[in-house]
């Protein structure tokens, strides 16, 4: 098969390839970009495998970067751009995996084929050379027209090398929609126990993406027949079939935390989500994002105090997510009470704790008083019972001082 037209992805880096075969080598794109490019899909990353060993790229290319020279990956700056810049990765072989993630060692080799029978599925093993021809040696080809997901080679083999390949595999079902070949799935469900020697952090990393795809719902059937849920930390049963059974199927998360609050909402009761998230090793601002969310959640309806606490676009994640869920939703109801409040923010107050010492420093002293004062400021002027100007303030605020002096 030939590629009747190169993406720009691929045109932009052809003279990284050229200068490679220039000298004697072979060079090719390959993986994820070419199956993307096959799909119709965007391409993210355009990877680049060559039978020229690390030192041998070196001394081609001017500007390059060990990115991982020791696996065979060198980073040639070809431009000054970021999008200029290609992983260009040796051709190997890999040794046993004794973590079941990385090969304690890998080998350099000439030979394509050698190098794409190591990879994990079928319809990430391609290669496209220069003039657009399609390198297929594990019939990836009629996988993707059957919309299929198969472990290149064995399948016992190839996630028993690395266990990640489970995750991937479902993720792949959410994102492209496809189903998961009966011998692969066989495999992932005997080996999802290794899922334990796994970095929380990649796995994360594909449960996240894999709940934000569209066909998300498809990654959680697999993720629950397969019993790979059991090995993700505190997961259970019941909040997957819930998150995957009271949403509409048109529905697509928005963000990230959105789907992990709709997640987590729905044990019962709801769990601690600093609790939970902090067992994923995930950011602090992302936990505190997710709790938030969760908390606006269980407001049964929107007023200027919880807008102005949890944001407009939280809020807006909130109905969302109450749409999906088949429940009414007044959108103009959030719009104009968003515009109806005179701050989004504390610091937009007309004065601070400093013009309060300096306008009254016989009435207030630096301490927990002027903080209750600042609340209360805060509180009146987000109800609208007191205009944000520094007139307005200063009254509300000597009234105040002076009842609580008496």
């Amino acid at each position: 098969m030939k590629l009747e037209t190169i993406p720009v992805e691929f045109s932009q880096a052809l003279p990284v390839l050229e200068k490679i075969i220039e000298h004697g080598y072979e060079a090719y794109f390959v993986g994820g970009s070419v199956r993307d490019v096959l799909l119709g899909r965007p391409i993210h990353d355009v990877d680049i495998a060559t039978s020229a060993y690390p030192e041998e790229i070196k001394a081609i290319f001017p500007h390059t970067i060990d990115v991982g020279i020791e696996h065979g990956t060198v980073l040639v700056l070809a431009g000054k751009t970021e999008a200029e810049h290609y992983e260009v990765t040796t051709f190997r072989t890999e040794s046993q995996y004794t973590d079941y993630r990385r090969p304690d060692h890998v080998d350099f080799v000439r030979d394509l084929k050698e190098d794409l029978k190591r990879r994990d599925f079928t319809i990430n093993a391609f290669a496209c050379g220069i003039d657009g021809e399609i390198i297929d040696c594990f019939n990836g080809l009629q996988d993707l027209s059957e919309r299929r997901i198969r472990a290149v080679g064995k399948a016992q083999e190839r996630f028993n090398e690395d266990a990640l390949r489970i995750m991937r595999a479902m993720r792949f079902a959410s994102s492209l929609n496809f189903s998961i070949e009966e011998e692969t799935f066989l495999a992932m469900k005997s080996h999802a126990p290794l899922l334990s020697k796994i970095s929380i952090e990649r796995i994360f990393i594909e449960f996240d993406k894999l709940i934000q795809a569209q066909g998300y719902k498809k990654g959680l059937s697999v993720l629950m027949e397969s019993g790979a849920w059991q090995y993700l930390p505190q997961f259970k049963l019941e909040p997957l079939r819930k998150l995957q059974r009271e949403l509409v199927a048109s529905f697509t998360f928005k963000s990230s935390e959105q789907a992990w609050a709709a997640f987590l909402v729905r044990f019962n009761p709801d769990v601690d989500a600093h609790q939970f998230l902090r067992k994923w090793k995930v950011p602090n601002e992302f936990i505190r994002d997710v709790a938030l969310l969760m908390e606006a959640y269980r407001e049964q309806e929107w007023n200027l105090s919880n807008l102005y606490r949890f944001g407009l676009k939280s809020i807006q994640l909130i109905d969302d997510l109450r749409q999906a869920e088949g429940k009414s939703v007044d959108e103009k109801l959030v719009i104009r009470l968003n515009q109806a409040l005179q701050i989004h923010d504390k610091s937009e107050l007309q004065i601070s704790g400093h013009d309060l010492l300096t306008k009254f420093p016989d009435l207030i002293q630096p301490g927990p008083k002027l903080g209750q004062l600042l609340k209360s400021i805060e509180k009146s002027v987000v109800l609208n019972e007191l205009q944000n100007d520094k007139v307005h303030l200063f009254d509300f605020a000597k009234n105040e001082l002076l009842k609580n002096k008496e």
